[in-house]
C-alpha cells in the first residue's frame, strides 16, 4: 500500500488506490473532484448500484486503505445510485482558478467506467 501525507500532514491514498478497492465491489463509475470538506482537498466518488455495496465499500475502504474500521466516508443516494466520498490525493489533477464564483462540476476526472 503506497500512502502520501496530504497538504496539512494527515494520510490520504492516492485515487487509484481508492479505485482499486472499489472495483472489487463492482463500482460503476468512479470520479475525482475538489472537496472542501475533505482533509485531503480532493474526493474520489464511487458509484453503486445498491447500498449494501457501497456500505461494504466503504467499511472496507476505512480498514484497507486508513487502518481503521471506525472511518466515516460520505454514503448517499442519487437516484437509483448510492455514491461514496473517500478522501484521496490526485496530484496529476491540476486545476485552474478563477476569480469571482466558483462553477460547481467544472473539474472532474472520470478514472473508471
Amino acid at each position: 500500500m503506497f500512502v502520501r501525507s496530504s497538504f496539512v500532514g494527515c494520510p490520504a491514498p492516492v485515487a487509484a488506490e481508492v479505485v482499486s478497492v472499489a472495483q472489487s465491489f463492482g463500482v460503476g463509475v468512479a470520479a475525482i473532484r475538489p472537496s472542501g470538506r475533505s482533509f485531503s482537498g480532493w474526493v474520489c466518488v464511487c458509484s453503486f448500484g445498491s447500498e449494501a455495496a457501497a456500505l461494504r465499500f466503504a467499511a472496507a475502504v476505512g480498514v484497507e486503505l486508513f487502518g481503521a474500521a471506525d472511518t466515516y466516508f460520505a454514503v448517499r443516494s442519487v437516484g437509483r445510485r448510492w455514491r461514496v466520498s473517500v478522501p484521496c490525493l490526485s496530484p496529476a489533477v491540476v486545476v485552474r482558478v478563477w476569480r469571482g464564483r466558483p462553477r460547481l462540476g467544472r473539474f472532474r476526472l472520470v478514472v473508471g467506467g
